[in-house]
């Protein structure tokens, strides 16, 4: 998160885009986007997408299109597919050796 320049609780506050402080009006409206698309697409009007165009171009809201669609499908198929655990990811960040 850190070098995202994100805090633990600008993590924890995703739930509460609208009055959370620490987001920018950029972050807001995308994070709107990200709960209207989860649970009320049809709201995401026209109105909402000129909004939108205040903080992003065409080509970034498809990217968060993209991004926020692909994860909430695997979110779905990971549910369906009854995982429950997750295999835990270890990476060596650790500049490798100079040989």
């Amino acid at each position: 998160m850190a070098q995202h320049n994100l805090s633990e609780a600008d993590y924890a506050n995703t739930g509460n885009w609208a009055t959370y402080e620490g987001y920018s009006p950029a972050e807001r409206v995308a994070l709107e986007f990200t709960e209207k698309f989860a649970t009320s697409h049809l709201e995401l009007d026209d109105a909402f997408f000129a909004r939108f165009r205040q903080h992003y171009t065409d080509d970034e809201i498809m990217e968060i299109m993209l991004s926020v669609g692909t994860w909430m499908s695997l979110g779905r198929i990971t549910m369906l597919a009854g995982v429950k655990v997750s295999c835990a990811l270890v990476l060596d960040l650790a500049e490798a050796p100079s040989a």
